[in-house]
């Protein structure tokens, strides 16, 4: 279920900030949801029920999502792990930046991906004929190059 849907449901609209929580580590978000969870809590503890509080914390719950909406959803795309295909993409894209050659080092820059990682996507795009690997005759970096961006 995508996070924002808990927000239309009542008496679990609280959900979707636990939901954000646990998806992008924000602790703010698990305080919200204790906030919109507040007058089912005191339904349940007090067996009365004030349908009237739980109606206005949903509602008040649907408005303060749908006005975080965008935040939210940066937040939760930042915080999912990429995907190999995504980083290759990444990796040919910094390549354009470094005419054609790209370094470990530089790509994890690029990227924001451990060194690994990338150590690991720029060998398998070695070892697929996409890229060559050379030491810079200059330096003696080993860089992985990228022979269709040339």
């Amino acid at each position: 279920m995508q996070w924002i849907a808990w927000s239309f449901i009542p008496g679990l609209h609280w959900l979707t900030w636990i939901h954000a929580a646990i998806v992008t580590k924000e602790p703010w978000y698990y305080v919200l949801g204790g906030f919109y969870a507040l007058p089912l809590l005191m339904v349940g503890l007090t067996r009365t029920p004030s349908w009237r509080l739980l109606l206005y914390s949903w509602i008040i719950c649907m408005v303060h999502v749908q006005l975080r909406r965008q935040s939210i959803a940066q937040r939760i795309a930042q915080a999912a792990p990429i995907t190999e295909e995504s980083l290759m993409q990444e990796l040919v894209q910094a390549a354009l930046k470094h005419d054609g050659c790209l370094t470990v080092t530089q790509g994890v820059m690029e990227t924001g991906v451990s060194f690994p990682n990338v150590e690991g996507v720029l060998n398998e795009m070695v070892a697929s004929g996409y890229v060559y690997k050379r030491n810079n005759p200059e330096t003696g970096v080993i860089e992985y190059v990228f022979q269709e961006v040339l």
